[in-house]
């Protein structure tokens, strides 16, 4: 009896040390194989806890990819690409059906409208895109060009010149509402013999003028609604009978137009550039502003002008001009301005894609050192969710340029692709970003392309 009470004794306490061993120590045999895993007495019960622990605390990545109607929507704090803020199964997918109708000549014509602010300016950005896209796409013409410019001997697209008599009224003058502005921001009033002269340059597309648009609006109050426009010499007797009103002509010198207008009522917004078919884009951009100004249009305007001048999608590219202070973050105030104007925006365009291009990466100087303003992250955030609460889709421009500190080294770095204010890209730089948003949108085509045809 003592010998067998002594075994069960040995055997408890055997086994009660390989227990404290299992939970003080793992056996590692991979000293002699490297392909064999630790041994527990208690695995089961840690790979139970381990996938408990996995399942109900997703990553940052799962945290942040949405899911709309059975879509998943890329995680615009890290997507390089497009992003659906749509909600579509694909950022842009109406335009880019359109695309394919274009390429299998089903479709005639594409036209883009471009809002920016001094970021586009003189055509930047939207010159090297609009040649990619015709490139592919076809199309020869420059689009809308405006009767006068800051930038005029900037622009590199069409050779400009005007008198200097011409009455410049647009969203930052006293005077704008009664005004009827154009969606460039400006209306134009001439004197007598006001004048404006468009030419050609020497570029792929851009070396002929086909079919032109003279674009102009309503009188101002009380004044006669007739008038006359002066083409290359010519009186074209013309009715400004609505808001919005459009004169095709098809140039005859194929190099040049000269452009005046009788009335000094009526104003003029200028003259677009196209031909029969591809794909155009017209460059609004404006200086110094937000987005906010567009309230100033009534449905009823923005109505006509796609009735008339048809888009099938708007750019919005905003954003330095928001970044005023080094250490901004709160940009709600901005959101409760902008957000009701795309949805006005949206509601006048129902059938047209909008695109919201964040703004770029803007350098801040801190304590002598220039990095990435402090507000950057913040805005793109106020920037996406305005698109997803107007349907609309998304490009982080930050993230595509190269995130933290990208413009310091487009800055800094030896080839220049931005100049010294860590704001504005020069022409390698908006070279740069066209091909970005090229690409992007080629990206998406192809893949909407594979899956739809």
């Amino acid at each position: 009896m003592n010998v067998k009470r002594k075994v069960l004794l040995f055997n408890i306490y055997f086994l009660l040390l390989l227990i404290a061993a299992t939970f003080l120590f793992e056996w590692k045999p991979n000293i002699i194989s490297g392909d064999q895993r630790p041994i527990s007495i208690v695995s089961d019960i840690k790979k139970d806890s381990l996938q408990l622990t996995t399942t109900s605390t997703p990553t940052k990545t799962d945290a942040l990819t949405t899911t709309k109607n059975n879509v998943v929507i890329r995680n615009y704090t890290t997507a390089v690409n497009l992003v659906n803020a749509s909600g579509n199964q694909y950022a842009l997918q109406g335009f880019l059906q359109k695309l394919t109708e274009l390429k299998k000549k089903k479709r005639k014509k594409i036209r883009i409208a471009y809002f920016g602010d001094s970021m586009i300016e003189g055509d930047l950005i939207t010159e090297d895109l609009r040649r990619e896209l015709q490139d592919m796409f076809g199309g020869s013409g420059v689009g809308f060009v405006p009767v006068t410019s800051v930038v005029a001997g900037f622009r590199q697209t069409v050779t400009e010149s005007f008198s200097d008599d011409w009455k410049d009224v647009n969203f930052k003058s006293d005077n704008k509402s009664s005004a009827n502005l154009f969606i460039s921001g400006h209306s134009f009033f001439g004197a007598p013999n006001s004048w404006v002269s468009y030419s050609t340059v020497k570029h792929p597309h851009l070396d002929s003028f086909s079919n032109v648009s003279i674009l102009y609006g309503a009188p101002t109050a009380g004044s006669t609604t007739t008038t006359s426009l002066v083409i290359n010499g010519q009186k074209q007797p013309i009715t400004a009978n609505e808001s919005f009103n459009i004169l095709d002509y098809k140039a005859a010198d194929h190099k040049k137009m000269l452009l005046g207008i009788s009335s000094s009522d009526i104003p003029l917004y200028g003259a677009a550039f196209e031909a029969d078919s591809g794909i155009y884009i017209d460059n609004f951009s404006f200086r110094g502003i937000t987005g906010v100004e567009y309230k100033y249009f009534t449905d009823d305007f923005l109505k006509q002008v796609q009735s008339k001048r048809p888009y099938d999608l708007l750019v919005f590219q905003y954003g330095p001009n928001l970044l005023f202070k080094p250490d901004l973050t709160d940009f709600s105030w901005y959101q409760k301005m902008m957000l009701p104007v795309l949805k006005k925006i949206r509601a006048a365009f129902p059938e047209t894609d909008i695109l919201i291009i964040s703004t770029a990466d803007k350098g801040a100087n801190y304590q002598g050192e220039w990095h990435t303003s402090k507000g950057v992250k913040p805005l793109i955030d106020v920037q996406y969710y305005m698109a997803q609460n107007t349907n609309s889709d998304f490009l982080n421009l930050y993230n595509a340029m190269g995130g933290e500190d990208a413009m310091v080294h487009w800055v800094e770095g030896d080839t220049t692709y931005a100049n010294k204010d860590y704001t504005h890209v020069n022409f390698r730089g908006g070279k740069r970003l066209a091909d970005i948003i090229f690409n992007s949108i080629i990206k998406e085509y192809y893949e909407f392309e594979k899956h739809t045809n």
